[in-house]
C-alpha cells in the first residue's frame, strides 16, 4: 500500500470530512465534495428543509434546504452579529459552504466565531437531513477545559514545502508585529512575519494610541508628563502587578515611538487626526482625590468616520470604504516600498508551530492559505505577537475561571475583536509561563451609566450604591459587576449641562471635548422633556422625584430619600457615604429631574490583553522562570503590563504599549 504523508493525509481529510460526524456515516454515504458528484450520488438526505441554531456572537439561525444528494440552498440569519464582521461575512460563507456540500470550509478572516456558529448549524442540518437529531455540544468537563495545552506532534520535515532562513521570524502584524517589523528593517536585519489574515483584508485593532511626550502632542499645547510620575500612577492602579520596567520602557520611549510612527505618514492623512480629551475645559479633572491621576495624551484616529473639532466637518463613510487611511497601512507600505530586500510579510500564513533544539527555539513553522507548511529558522528569536485569545472560548474557560464566576446564567465571554489564542498555544507548548492574572479589556466590568461621573446612580431599588467617580468607567464597573442585575438609573437635575462637561479622561468616558457628542447629549435630556411619562429611549424627565420614580418604575419613597442623602452629603461637600470625589457632587435639586435608565450586563470585551511572564527584554520566561532562549512576546501576547485588568490612565495605552515595546524589542533583537 502507497504511505501517504501526514499533510496529504490531512488534504484529504478536509476534502471529505463533515465536522461533527462519523467516519461511518461518512463511509455509509459516499459522500461527494461538490454538487456535480453528488447529483450522481446514491440518495444520501430525506428532501427537505432543515432549521439549526447555534451561538455566535449572538444566537444565529441556518436554514438549509437538501434535495436527496446535495444541499441545494442555505439561509442564515445574522442580524444580531457585528455588522462589519459576521454579517459581512454571510454571503462568503453561504458561497463557501453550498460548493463544499459540507461545514468543511475555510470562514471568513475576522469572524472566527460567527464562521464557527455557522460550521455547527451547518452540521445540525446534515445531521438531521440523513436521519438523526441534532444535539447541543455538552459542557467541557475540568479535566476537558486544558485540552488547548497538549502540544500536537511535531511536524516533520518530510512535511515543510519550503525553508526560509531569516535573523528574526514574527508571529502576528498587528501594532507589535508591525513595530517591530518595521525597527528591524530599518536596523537592516533580515526579518519575516506572518500574518494570519489575507493582506486585501489585513487591518489593525484599534484607533487610539495612547502615550504622553511626543512631539504629536507637545505641539498641540498637551504639556509633559514626568515619567517617574506617571510609572507611580500605573503600578498603583494595576495593584503594584504590572512589570515597572516594561511600563517605564513605555513611559520614556512612548512619546519618540509615536513621533517615528507618524514620520510615515500621508500629511493629509495626519491632518485629520485628533486629541481626544483635549483642550481640557473649566471643569476637567486630571487627579482624583483617591490618588489616581489621568492624562491627556491619546491621539485618534478611525476608518469610516471622523470629525474635525475644529470645523465640525465630518466623513461618514457608510460604504466602509476607507477615506482616512488606516495609519498601519502607512507604515507596511513604507517597509515593503524600502526594505524588499531584507523584510518580507507572509499574508495569508498562520504560525502553527515552534521549532525547538531542546529546550531553545529556534524558528517557526506556519501554514498558508493552500495547506502548505512552511519552516522559517529564526537565527536570533521568534516573536510571539498574534494578540489575545478573546475568540477561543476553551481558552478563555480554562484562563479566567475569576470572571466567570462572576456570571449569571444568561452571561458569558463575547469578544468581537478577540483573536484565536493560537499564537499563545504555541508558546505554552514550548513551556511559557503565563502570567498569573490575565488582563483583559472589560469581560470582568459593567457598563457605567452614561460614562459620566457626576450624576448620581441608583440600583433598581432607587438606592444609590456605589462611588459614581471612583476611577475611569473599566474600574468603576466592577462594583456594578459584583451587583444584583438589572436596570441602573443615572439621576441629574436641570444643571445638567455642566454636568456633561464635568469629567476626566478615560477609556470609554464621555466625550466633553467634542462639540457634537455634547449636543447629542443634550439631545437626550430634550427629547424626554418632550416626551412625558413615556419617555425617549430610556431618557426621562419630570418635575418632581416622586413623579421620576414613578416614570422609571422606582418606588418614589425610596428614590427621595436616596436624592435627599445625596443632595446633604453634596452641600457638605464630603461625602461620608462612598467618599466620592468633591468635584463631581452635583446635587439633585433643581426642577425638573431627567434619568437615564440603562440594563448592564457582563462578558463584553474588546480583547484580552494578558499572556506571557517575560524578563525585562521581553524574554518569555519557563515554568521555572527561567528564559526560553529564543523566544520572545510582545503586544497582546506579553503580561504583567496591566495586572489583574486592563486600566487607561491614557485612553488608548494598549496600542500606544503595543507600539513602544514592539519597536524597543526590535532594537533590542537587533543588537543580538
Amino acid at each position: 500500500m502507497k504511505k501517504i504523508s501526514r499533510k496529504s493525509f490531512l488534504k484529504l481529510a478536509s476534502a471529505a470530512a463533515m465536522s461533527g460526524i462519523t467516519a461511518g456515516a461518512l463511509a455509509a454515504c459516499n459522500a461527494a465534495s461538490g454538487s456535480t458528484a453528488a447529483s450522481s450520488a446514491a440518495a444520501k438526505y430525506t428532501p427537505g428543509t432543515y432549521t439549526a441554531t447555534a451561538k455566535g456572537m449572538s444566537d444565529i439561525t441556518m436554514t438549509a434546504t437538501f434535495s436527496e444528494t446535495a444541499i441545494t440552498d442555505i439561509q442564515l440569519d445574522l442580524s444580531g452579529e457585528t455588522d462589519s464582521i459576521g454579517q459581512a461575512a454571510k454571503d462568503d460563507l453561504i458561497k463557501q459552504l453550498l460548493e463544499a456540500q459540507n461545514s468543511t470550509i475555510d470562514g471568513v478572516s475576522g469572524a472566527t466565531v460567527t464562521g464557527d456558529a455557522v460550521k455547527q448549524c451547518m452540521n445540525d442540518c446534515i445531521t438531521q437531513a440523513m436521519g438523526g437529531t441534532a444535539v447541543a455540544a455538552p459542557e467541557a468537563s475540568a479535566e476537558q477545559a486544558s485540552g488547548w495545552r497538549t502540544a500536537p506532534d511535531p511536524i516533520a520535515d518530510s512535511e515543510i514545502d519550503k525553508t526560509y532562513d531569516v535573523d528574526v521570524a514574527i508571529v502576528g502584524m498587528g501594532y507589535a508585529g508591525l513595530s517591530c517589523f518595521r525597527e528591524l528593517a530599518e536596523e537592516g536585519k533580515n526579518v519575516m512575519v506572518l500574518e494570519a489574515m489575507p493582506k486585501d483584508s489585513w487591518w489593525t485593532v484599534g484607533h487610539d494610541i495612547g502615550h504622553i511626550n511626543s512631539e504629536y502632542l507637545k505641539s498641540h499645547g498637551v504639556p509633559e508628563v514626568d515619567i517617574v510620575e506617571f510609572v507611580n500612577n500605573w503600578m498603583l492602579q494595576t495593584h503594584g502587578k504590572a512589570n515597572a520596567s516594561l511600563v517605564m520602557k513605555f513611559a520614556k520611549n512612548g512619546g519618540s515611538t509615536v513621533d517615528w510612527w507618524l514620520d510615515k505618514i500621508n500629511p493629509d492623512t495626519l491632518a485629520k487626526t485628533r486629541i481626544q480629551f483635549w483642550p481640557d475645559n473649566e471643569y476637567t479633572v486630571h487627579q482624583l482625590n483617591n490618588g489616581m491621576h489621568y492624562y491627556t495624551g491619546t491621539l485618534e484616529w478611525w476608518e469610516n468616520y471622523w470629525e474635525n473639532p475644529t470645523s465640525g466637518e465630518k466623513n461618514n463613510n457608510t460604504a466602509g470604504q476607507l477615506e482616512l487611511k488606516d495609519l498601519s497601512w502607512d507604515n507596511y507600505n513604507y517597509v515593503e516600498e524600502n526594505f524588499s530586500d531584507n523584510a518580507t510579510a507572509l499574508f495569508g500564513t498562520k504560525g502553527v508551530q515552534l521549532v525547538m533544539d531542546g529546550a531553545k527555539v529556534t524558528g517557526v513553522i506556519a501554514q498558508d492559505g493552500d495547506g502548505n507548511y512552511l519552516k522559517i529558522n529564526a537565527k536570533n528569536g521568534v516573536v510571539l505577537a498574534g494578540g489575545g485569545f478573546g475568540g477561543n472560548k476553551e481558552m478563555m474557560d480554562d484562563l479566567l475561571p475569576d470572571i466567570k464566576r462572576l456570571f449569571t446564567k444568561d452571561e458569558d465571554f463575547f469578544a468581537p475583536f478577540g483573536r484565536d489564542g493560537s499564537t499563545i498555544q504555541m508558546g505554552v507548548w514550548a513551556g511559557g509561563r503565563l502570567e498569573g492574572d490575565i488582563s483583559t479589556m472589560n469581560f470582568d466590568s459593567m457598563a457605567v451609566p452614561d460614562y459620566l461621573p457626576g450624576p448620581l446612580w441608583v440600583d433598581e431599588n432607587g438606592q444609590r450604591f456605589q462611588n459614581e467617580a471612583f476611577a475611569g468607567p473599566e474600574i468603576n464597573g466592577f462594583f456594578m459587576a459584583r451587583a444584583k442585575r438589572g436596570n441602573i438609573t443615572s439621576i441629574y437635575d436641570s444643571t445638567y449641562e455642566t454636568q456633561i462637561l464635568r469629567g476626566f479622561p478615560g477609556h470609554q468616558a464621555f466625550e466633553y471635548d467634542m462639540p457634537a457628542v455634547v449636543e447629542a447629549m443634550k439631545g437626550n435630556f430634550e427629547a424626554a422633556k418632550a416626551a412625558g411619562a413615556e419617555g425617549a429611549n430610556g431618557w426621562y424627565c419630570a418635575d418632581t422625584i416622586e413623579q421620576l420614580a414613578e416614570y422609571i418604575g422606582v418606588e418614589p419613597a425610596a428614590l427621595s430619600a436616596t436624592v435627599e442623602q445625596y443632595n446633604k452629603v453634596c452641600a457638605e461637600g464630603y461625602n461620608s457615604d462612598f467618599a466620592k470625589d468633591p468635584h463631581f457632587l452635583n446635587a439633585v435639586a433643581k426642577a425638573p429631574f431627567y434619568a437615564h435608565v440603562t440594563t448592564p450586563s457582563l462578558g463584553f470585551a474588546l480583547v484580552t490583553t494578558g499572556g506571557f511572564v517575560t524578563t525585562n527584554d521581553q524574554q518569555v520566561l519557563n515554568e521555572d522562570y527561567q528564559p526560553i532562549e529564543g523566544l520572545y512576546a510582545s503586544g497582546n501576547t506579553c503580561g504583567m503590563r496591566f495586572g489583574p485588568e486592563y486600566i487607561t490612565p491614557i485612553p488608548g495605552v494598549s496600542i500606544g504599549m503595543c507600539l513602544t515595546l514592539g519597536r524597543e524589542l526590535g532594537k533590542y533583537l537587533a543588537a543580538k
